[in-house]
């Protein structure tokens, strides 16, 4: 496939960035919409298919480099704008219905990383320096930077065709990521950031380098008096390294939106190469663990904390749920708070518990900017996966003919009981989106319990497993109609999840009736508790 960027063509190698974001969807830290992507690939692709399903790959379960929507040549691949089609069409339906405000989840999973920072400044933010920009944006830098783990470079390159040099300054090796910190400096101040970047080495042998993602915040880097700073965010790597030395290339330099330099410039190949050096030591970390033992019960079911793992690299939450039968433990949707900083809670791993329907859990968060210091967590919701199944019979004869947006009464669409609230067919547009509106159950607003509802995160579309979770939708003739897109949205005090019609697949053309059925619901313990942790 070809792209447009920056007037020019790009191709987009399709198998590459897969196996590239095969890692990350391995450990479902990839959004929905990549997700989709990957797995409409390997429809597509018998020899991606073939390796990935070999390496016993976790597919199709996942939730990060996004490929930006207003690069995509509409014409091809339509199906795979990205949420971003979605939330437009949703956003044009409720703009006419007078509803300004839209939420999306688009990475559950991920969403806690630099979680409180400007997410993309559309100017280079103002610091007093590299490292004060440095601990502004990486969670945990100070820190790390405290305890020596941070390792200076200090290479000096000039970037060719230009009378600007770049000084890579340092690095920082976690497990998660690896952080390069560099800064560009010219003397009319017309700054560039490096667009293309890779390391030749990949943390996992069945990668072919580890190119880099692009930071979630700050993403036109800051600038200080000493010239313009920029963090190049790449995959972490594990002991025992993979070698010595890595060797970072950065290439096709751009001007950072909003930068100093009065006119537009092409892509300035400018390629250069540094060596960074890999040490086990360099992996080596600081660690403190604090035992807990508090136990809360909500709704016949229970959690109880059990651990705090403070590292530099990151923060682990350890701990045990028992649900009832038939129900398994996706995630603990919540935030660890300290000081002025909130990070959201990430999966890391949930295995069976000693106890019949009980789960072990340790979920991470970004690493502390403080500690010692208090601690706490803020626990929005408990995440878990049901054996339900929710089914939404609709003539679709009555809608396929008509034009535009379609609010569907219950009368024609009966709702569904779902534990404590209800999930509705709420609206129709025939030609492209269908909502399903989650209902909340009636409270007092100055005196709110734990309540269950569905999860407002969009159901996975399982293909390969033949849609024995997540969505599908089937004729009268038990056909399956494919759907594109999907997303979450709120507006006051409604919400729900939505979904694309497939616009190639005839069916959604000539069926008559359908159902809609969502097998295995994830369903939303909420409970909005703060527990102080130390």
């Amino acid at each position: 496939m070809q792209t447009w960027k920056g007037g020019r063509k790009v191709k987009i190698d399709y198998c590459r960035l897969t196996e590239d974001l095969m890692p990350l969807y391995d450990d479902e830290l990839v959004s929905k919409e990549t997700k989709d992507f990957i797995e409409w690939h390997l429809e597509q692709c018998p020899e991606c298919r073939k390796k990935y399903r070999d390496k016993d790959s976790q597919i199709p379960d996942i939730r990060k480099e996004i490929i930006y929507p207003e690069l995509l040549n509409i014409e091809e691949e339509d199906k795979f704008r990205s949420a971003k089609t979605f939330l437009l069409k949703v956003r044009k339906r409720m703009f006419t219905a007078g509803i300004v405000v839209l939420i999306i989840m688009l990475i559950a999973s991920a969403g806690s990383f630099f979680y409180g920072k400007s997410f993309n400044n559309e100017v280079p933010v103002k610091v007093n320096s590299a490292e004060d920009f440095a601990n502004s944006l990486v969670p945990g830098w100070q820190r790390a930077q405290q305890s020596g783990q941070i390792v200076d470079i200090n290479i000096t390159k000039p970037i060719p065709d230009t009378e600007a040099v770049v000084t890579f300054e340092k690095v920082w090796y976690t497990p998660s990521y690896t952080y390069v910190l560099y800064t560009v400096t010219e003397p009319n101040k017309n700054y560039l950031m490096a667009s293309q970047r890779v390391i030749d080495i990949p943390p996992e042998d069945y990668m072919r380098d580890n190119s880099t993602m692009e930071p979630l915040g700050k993403r036109w880097g800051g600038i200080s008096p000493q010239g313009y700073h920029q963090i190049m965010v790449f995959m972490g790597y594990h002991t025992p390294v993979p070698a010595q030395e890595l060797t970072l290339t950065v290439s096709n330099w751009i001007i950072p939106e909003g930068s100093m330099k009065p006119e537009p410039v092409d892509i300035i190949k400018g390629e250069i190469s540094v060596n960074l050096p890999l040490r086990d030591e360099f992996l080596k970390e600081s660690s403190e663990r604090v035992n807990l033992d508090k136990n809360y019960e909500w709704e016949g079911r229970s959690l109880r904390l059990t651990g705090l793992e403070v590292k530099s690299s990151q923060t682990l939450l350890y701990g045990e749920a028992k649900l009832q039968e038939g129900e398994t433990l996706s995630h603990l949707e919540g935030f660890i708070r300290s000081g002025g900083q909130s990070a959201g809670l990430s999966y890391e791993s949930i295995v069976p518990g000693d106890a019949p329907n009980s789960f072990k859990f340790t979920f991470s968060a970004q690493p502390l900017n403080q500690w010692p210091g208090k601690v706490s967590l803020d626990i929005r919701a408990i995440q878990f996966k049901t054996s339900e199944v929710l089914n939404f019979p609709v003539d679709w004869s009555f809608y396929v003919s008509k034009e535009g947006q379609i609010d569907v009464t219950e009368e024609q669409v009966p709702a569904v009981a779902f534990y404590d609230g209800m999930v509705r067919l709420s609206s129709i547009d025939p030609t492209s989106w269908l909502e399903l509106e989650i209902v909340e159950p009636s409270q007092n607003p100055l005196n709110k319990q734990p309540y269950i509802i569905m999860s407002p995160d969009p159901p996975f579309v399982e293909r390969f497993n033949n849609y024995t979770t997540g969505l599908k939708i089937t004729n009268e003739n038990g056909e399956v109609l494919e759907v594109g897109s999907r997303g979450s949205f709120r507006d006051g005090g409604r919400m729900g999840v939505g979904f694309e019609m497939d616009s190639e697949d005839e069916l959604w053309k000539t069926s008559k009736k359908i159902t809609i059925t969502i097998n295995k619901p994830e369903a939303h313990l909420v409970v909005n508790q703060e527990i102080e942790l130390n």
